[in-house]
């Protein structure tokens, strides 16, 4: 059975122009890294449910 959610194999790609404005620079400084820790817990998330489905599923079918 494939993964229902396969992972990146990759680098997340950032666009290749952005937007600076000095004056309005301070109140996201962390975005880019707390977008990052989610896409993470969002793949290990993920994962566990892959598990959890293969046991479920090998569960049923032996108690057939």
């Amino acid at each position: 059975m494939g993964d229902a959610f396969p992972q990146p194999t990759g680098r997340l790609s950032r666009p290749s122009t952005t937007f600076h404005d000095d004056e309005d620079s301070g109140w996201d400084a962390g975005i880019d890294h707390d977008v990052v820790s989610l896409l993470e817990e969002n793949a290990r998330l993920r994962a566990l449910v892959v598990r959890l489905s293969d046991l479920v599923l090998k569960s049923v079918v032996d108690q057939k």
